[in-house]
């Protein structure tokens, strides 16, 4: 069952996902500056901006933390929205939770740059922290979400197929993963993302690329020795049926796949932490799995 403060929340959304119906990626860039003000790192969290040529990485500095162990955390946004607030404000609050730092990757946007340039610039940001930063991978978890969550799991891709060395663990919240729309995509009850609002993002981002491309959408991928991996998804999200059939295609492919489905949750619910009570279990669930990733090392 639901808490009364998710219900709260459900019975307000619905105004935003028929907007969503009608939005274009210029206004959502617009709405998503409006967010800005509702969100803001918290005050006991340092932030300190690594200019990298024409993009920015952030680190986000909880105190009290352990310093040789990181988070890589890839914001999500529809591969169009900038690094923003709410995306800070979550990964600061996990960061606490799991009582490490947080490496923000910042990252060109579509539909001006499509794939695979998000996905080159993840690469590049996770060989800046093994390289040139000083952290040893079997010290780094990657995390994120919506987008985020896609380039968490394409990333890895890239870097085994390159020959990197992978990190610990990898977790995928609410990761945008099918190209095409399948499985119940159009039809479940999401509160948060419209479907079409979702697929003209997944669109910007995909170009001319085959829908199927394993770097694109890694349901076609060989998942084969990646690191453990968190999924979560939340029960009514547009995104579930591509969060499921990621986890049965990892799992049939020997990796260390958890999948965490929330029941009545719709896309990213972690955004009201600590207020809604499903938002801090699923973001103290990530910080137990971060922490076990790093303790099997």
């Amino acid at each position: 069952m639901t808490s009364y403060r998710a219900s709260l929340i459900r019975s307000l959304l619905p105004l935003q996902r028929v907007a969503q119906g009608f939005a274009t990626i210029p206004s959502v860039r617009r709405m998503s500056r409006w967010t800005e003000r509702l969100y803001s790192v918290p005050r006991d969290v340092q932030l300190v901006t690594v200019p990298r040529g024409c993009l920015t990485y952030e680190w986000l500095i909880p105190q009290s933390i352990a310093p040789r162990q990181v988070l890589f955390h890839v914001h999500g946004g529809g591969f169009v929205f900038p690094l923003y607030n709410p995306s800070r404000y979550t990964t600061a609050y996990l960061a606490r939770e799991a009582r490490t730092r947080a490496l923000l990757v910042d990252y060109r946007l579509a539909p001006e740059h499509p794939f695979p340039a998000a996905l080159l610039d993840c690469v590049a940001a996770y060989r800046w922290l093994t390289r040139e930063a000083g952290y040893q991978p079997e010290d780094i978890v990657l995390t994120g979400e919506s987008a985020g969550g896609n380039l968490v799991v394409t990333t890895l891709l890239a870097l085994r197929e390159a020959g990197d060395p992978l990190p610990a663990g990898a977790v995928a919240i609410c990761p945008a993963l099918d190209f095409e729309g399948r499985g119940t995509f159009y039809h479940q009850n999401d509160v948060m993302s419209h479907p079409r609002f979702a697929m003209l993002h997944l669109n910007a981002y995909r170009g001319t690329a085959d829908p199927r491309d394993p770097l694109l959408s890694p349901l076609y991928a060989d998942l084969r020795d990646l690191p453990p991996m968190l999924i979560q998804v939340g029960g009514d999200e547009v995104f579930r049926w591509g969060a499921e059939a990621l986890h049965a295609r990892a799992t049939q492919q020997g990796v260390r796949a958890t999948l965490r489905v929330w029941p009545g949750m719709w896309h990213f619910w972690h955004m009201y932490a600590p207020w809604l009570p499903e938002a801090r279990g699923a973001m103290k669930e990530i910080a137990d799995f971060v922490n076990l990733c790093w303790a099997e090392h």
